[in-house]
């Protein structure tokens, strides 16, 4: 797990949406949902729900956020 993934995941957290938290940290979104999927897959466990344009935490991932 790398800082970066960490970064990213609250970030789009915070944000509620890839697009919002891709604008923010000034990546594109693509980049940004690859650092969060490979993060999710190195934990074995789905963090964001994406549902169309917004994002909401998974009960695992409001743990893991805290």
């Amino acid at each position: 797990m790398e800082h970066r993934h960490l970064r990213y995941f609250i970030a789009v957290a915070d944000a509620g949406a890839f697009s919002r938290a891709a604008a923010r940290l000034r990546i594109t979104q693509p980049a940004l949902w690859r650092q969060v999927h490979d993060l999710e897959v190195e934990l074995g466990v789905r963090l964001l729900e994406r549902v169309k344009n917004a994002v909401t935490l998974t009960d695992p991932g409001e743990l893991f956020y805290e």
